[in-house]
């Protein structure tokens, strides 16, 4: 009875700690505990032994963590961080150091509906394109980059997509949601309606005996020639959708398994699995597993799997994964993988593109290239890219942008060169230039040419009222950076019994030395055009640079004056000029000779009330 009992002990303590010991669970709590005596504790509790050279430990170490059953696994990667990495063998775990810190991502995968571990799941990074596979256990692990996007993706789950930023912990539990926690769509997508296109062609041309015979016959059966004239009446009779041919020439459409050199039709060109060559139709070709060289189509191209090479139609190419290029008169569709180049009379979609070019509207998952489109374009992720469009760009949070040039509008996360528009340009991070009539950046770090420039944290936006020594009443509008900002410019000096109204208007640049919280000095460059009555189009310019004291005296209120140094323009041949100018410069301090009388200069001075918002 001993002996049984001993031996049931032994047999339960074996499967206790059975299977992968990085997956047995332990609760240990460590308060600034040295970095080898936790490593004990955790062995200890995991039921294995350590294998490590003891100088790779630092000894100064501390651990602090509360582990309340979690793995070893997550309990070594949240303890040891990325500075190790270690490794089952049997009941021993080999620890080691490593020479380079990487920056990884680790974690488990579950099915939030019934809470198992996800196994083979692929995780990638659409930048490096680096990728892992979750394990028996649906543990995943990937070295990322501060600004990953990483996807994780498995048949039968919607995938998730997330960006890996400072934020992120290094550990992270996530869910895939099964495709049958979602509603079936009331109007199927458009790769789903051109998929029936395809299959609808398919039973159109080939007959239902013929299809079941294809599917019955396993046998891989090849011939190095074809010719037939329809589906079913050819040199490879009822068969020919079993048979894998070198080379295939049919008169009206043609009906096979497979081709590896080329294939030529009529009118179209059906094959059930995977072609490597040519494939070439009057109107169609339809593939229906992986195409490896050249789809040339007069009205339609379709590759159910993968292509790798090029597709080039009159009217559209489908392909449902992607590496090489897309040539349309109307529509290129590759919702997964990644394109070269995608160039389409109308619309391109594409999961991930280096280049697309369109006449009306481009949307891509990610753009690490170029976008150039007659309307649109629309990047839901983008690196160091470029847009042109003639009317919008558009992308979406975490983008990294290097130029958007558009006819109305650009939209961008981080914007690290330029945006170009004829209205509106927006950027959440400004790190280079916006020119457009409104800019608007929520993080300025950059610069912004526009009349209204608007910044959330990083810019200057302030409204002055103020006299000078030749209008009495001004409002300036100033909006941009401390460091540089555009003003907008009016003023006016009432009639009088003798004179008729002066008015001017006009723009600026500036910028704001700030001398702690009480105030600073700005620095105006404007440029003024002066009317008298009516608005004259002679030549009456007025350009003014001003210094002035800019003290704070509550909240944003601003109290401003200083100094002026100013040359008129006008021309002495004119007789309302020259009246003009008699009415504007009081004292010239330039020779009456300069510019034969064209320009006059005069010291002045400004003062004011600003508020800064």
């Amino acid at each position: 009875m001993k002996q049984t009992l001993l031996l049931l002990l032994l047999t339960a303590v074996h499967t206790l700690y059975a299977g992968d010991v990085l997956e047995r669970r332990i609760t240990a709590h460590f308060n600034a505990e040295p970095l080898k005596s936790a490593l004990d504790e955790i062995a200890r509790q995991g039921g294995f032994e350590w294998s490590y050279n003891s100088r790779i430990l630092d000894a100064n170490r501390r651990v602090t963590l509360h582990a309340e059953g979690w793995t070893v696994r997550e309990t070594l990667t949240i303890a040891l961080g990325d500075d190790y990495t270690f490794k089952p063998n049997g009941e021993y775990l080999i620890l080691k150091k490593n020479k380079k810190t990487q920056q990884r991502l680790s974690g488990y995968l579950t099915d939030p509906r019934t809470g198992r571990k996800i196994p083979n799941a692929t995780v990638y990074d659409r930048q490096t394109l680096r990728s892992t596979t979750t394990d028996s256990s649906g543990f995943y692990q990937l070295e990322v980059s501060p600004h990953s996007e990483v996807v994780i993706s498995r048949l039968d789950y919607r995938d998730t997509v997330f960006q890996v930023t400072s934020q992120t912990p290094r550990f992270s539990h996530l869910e895939l949601v099964p495709e049958s926690a979602f509603p079936e769509p009331a109007a199927p997508s458009l790769r789903k309606r051109l998929a029936r296109t395809s299959y609808a062609l398919e039973r159109f041309f080939v007959h239902a005996s013929q299809r079941f015979t294809a599917l019955n016959v396993q046998d891989s059966l090849h011939r190095h020639f074809q010719l037939s004239f329809v589906p079913g009446i050819g040199t490879n009779h009822r068969l020919s959708g079993s048979v894998v041919n070198d080379w295939s020439v049919n008169i009206l459409a043609g009906y096979s398994r497979g081709n590896r050199i080329a294939e030529f039709g009529g009118i179209g060109n059906i094959t059930r699995e995977n072609m490597t060559g040519l494939q070439a139709a009057g109107v169609f070709n339809n593939l229906g597993g992986n195409a490896t060289g050249a789809q040339l189509a007069g009205v339609y191209n379709f590759t159910g799997d993968t292509l790798r090479g090029l597709q080039a139609s009159g009217v559209v190419n489908v392909a449902g994964y992607g590496q090489g290029v897309q040539a349309a008169g109307v529509l290129n569709l590759a919702p997964h993988g990644y394109f070269s180049v995608q160039a389409a009379g109308v619309v391109n979609i594409a999961d991930s593109v280096a280049v697309q070019a369109a006449g009306v509207w481009n949307q891509a998952d990610y753009l690490s290239g170029l976008q150039a489109s007659g309307v649109s374009n629309h990047a839901h992720m983008a690196t160091n890219a470029v847009q042109l469009a003639g009317l919008t760009n558009t992308t979406g949070s975490g983008s990294r942008m290097q130029v958007q040039i558009a006819g109305l509008a650009n939209v961008a996360d981080t914007l690290v060169s330029a945006q170009v528009s004829g209205f509106y340009n927006h950027a959440r991070r400004l790190h280079g230039v916006q020119i457009g009539i409104v800019n608007y950046a929520r993080e300025n770090r950059g610069l912004q040419l526009g009349l209204v420039n608007l910044s959330k944290e990083g810019g200057y936006l302030a409204l002055e009222g103020s006299m000078n020594d030749v209008l009495p009443a001004n409002l300036t509008f100033k909006s941009g950076s401390p460091g540089f900002y555009i003003s907008l410019l009016a003023g006016a000096k009432p009639d009088s019994s003798t004179q008729q109204t002066l008015w001017a208007y006009g723009l600026g640049v500036g910028t704001r030395a700030r001398f702690g919280t009480w105030g600073g000095l700005t620095f105006d460059l404007n440029f003024r055009h002066l009317n008298e009555g009516s608005h004259d189009n002679y030549w009456q310019e007025w350009a003014q640079f001003a210094l002035a004291l800019d003290v704070r005296i509550a909240g944003g209120l601003h109290l401003s004056g200083g100094p002026t140094m100013n040359v008129f323009v006008s021309d002495p041949a004119v007789a309302e000029s020259s009246a003009l100018r008699e009415r504007v410069v009081r004292r010239n301090i330039l020779f009456e000779n300069e510019g034969d009388g064209w320009v006059s200069g005069w010291v002045g001075w400004t003062a004011g009330l600003r508020w800064v918002f």
